[in-house]
């Protein structure tokens, strides 16, 4: 028997993505305490039990009152809080909350909304039998028998004539996303694949999978596919293989390091900590008081850059009056008081896609597939634009290219150097 310890499971893969950083506090180092935990997890947990005792005994109970209901999240909700505070973990809310009243009415409302809407109006009562908290083991093979096993739990598990349903709840304030939605049915198609390979559902002939949206009122499902089987496996064999050889496990910042447990510990939020609640850390606070002097430089420098750039705009637009005509050229502009010169030359090249350009990417593709890509080394315009007009690059390259140039734009550019003297005359 394989011990469940060894098993992977959905969430352990989706903490990967998420956050490698976090993933690794959690499931690699020893001894890392997840000193927050985000109120979300405190609503979606107690949703989920008052659910669970909604259908445990469904058969024998039928539809619970729902004053039974209001009084099993009360007791459920307060033995939460305390859960948490023997913890000793923080409870992480939104800044413009001052407490947890509008969560725990959220939380309420969320089953309330379910009860009438789902529950007793016979939605999602509509089953020959039901199981909560089914717990599976799917297995997936790859490279010559090799396998990755994972455990998981099903909120819900339906059976209905011949066909299986695999239920969900989420507990969200809006309608999902498609992302969301992605990775939300994949973890129920993993689960699908272990209810497929078990014998006493040999005869069912469908297996659906169904989240549940009470919040908004929203129920969507779908069927079990060989293509959305396929997908699924090779989804969690190219991440787990990416985790596998990750040895870096850089932090990825993002709306989760709102409730993430590893605040404290994770270089992207630990500095904040130190000069927050360390006054005499002088590290910290020589550290913090360099940054202030970075980010002053940085606004100054861009506003001179700015001012420079609108300087050679002007300059520019004066280029006839030393180009004599012509469209292209060089000319020496002096200084009034400095004792330098600035040197303009400006001439017409042809022009690759821009950053911004969709073609961009197409064009790169191109040149990487062909093996040409070394030969370019940079998509820098300034660089290429003139070595492509110089005709500089190999045939094969310009051959490439040439489907993507634009017409030829003017290119300028400009430096300083020190006035030369002027030769003694006679």
């Amino acid at each position: 028997m394989i011990k469940e310890k060894s098993r992977w499971s959905h969430s352990r893969v989706s903490a990967y993505e998420g956050c490698p950083k976090a993933y690794k506090f959690r499931y690699v180092e020893k001894g890392n305490k997840q000193e927050f935990i985000g109120i979300q997890l405190i609503v979606g947990s107690v949703f989920h039990y008052v659910l669970e005792v909604m259908y445990k005994d469904f058969s024998l109970n039928g539809i619970l009152p729902f004053k039974d209901i209001k009084n099993i999240f009360e007791v459920k909700w307060k033995e939460k809080l305390e859960e948490v505070s023997r913890r000793d973990q923080k409870i992480v809310i939104n800044a413009e909350v001052k407490d947890l009243a509008p969560f725990k009415n959220f939380c309420f409302n969320c089953i309330s909304r379910y009860y009438k809407k789902f529950y007793k109006s016979g939605v999602e009562t509509d089953f020959d039998a039901c199981k909560t908290e089914e717990q599976v083991l799917p297995e997936i093979f790859y490279d010559k028998d090799e396998l990755i096993e994972f455990r998981g739990s099903i909120d819900r598990l339906d059976i209905k004539g011949d066909e299986v349903i695999i239920v969900d709840y989420k507990t969200s304030r809006h309608p999902p996303n498609d992302k969301f939605l992605d990775n939300s049915f994949k973890q129920l198609y993993l689960y699908g694949i272990a209810i497929q390979k078990q014998e006493r559902f040999k005869s069912i002939k469908r297996i659906k999978v169904k989240l549940i949206y009470p919040y908004t009122g929203i129920i969507i499902d779908r069927v079990l596919t060989k293509e959305s089987v396929e997908e699924t496996k090779n989804h969690y064999i190219d991440l787990i293989k990416t985790l596998k050889k990750d040895k870096k496990f850089t932090q990825k910042p993002g709306f989760r390091c709102f409730s993430c447990g590893y605040r404290r510990i994770c270089p992207e939020l630990s500095a904040t900590y130190r000069l927050e609640e360390n006054k005499d850390d002088i590290a910290i606070k020589d550290a913090a008081n360099l940054v202030d002097r970075y980010v002053l430089l940085k606004q100054k420098n861009n506003e001179l850059t700015k001012e420079i750039d609108e300087i050679k705009d002007q300059i520019l637009l004066n280029k006839e009056e030393f180009l004599d005509g012509s469209l292209e050229g060089a000319f020496v502009i002096p200084g009034a008081e400095t004792g330098m010169d600035l040197v303009v030359d400006i001439e017409k090249v042809p022009k690759i896609p821009d950053s911004k350009d969709a073609m961009r990417d197409v064009m790169s593709k191109e040149l990487s597939k062909k093996g040409l890509w070394e030969e370019i080394a940079t998509l820098n315009s300034q660089t290429i634009n003139p070595k492509i007009k110089r005709n500089e690059y190999t045939k094969e390259v310009m051959e490439v290219l040439s489907d993507y140039i634009y017409e030829d734009e003017e290119s300028s550019r400009m430096r300083t150097r020190k006035r030369k003297k002027k030769p003694k005359t006679l």
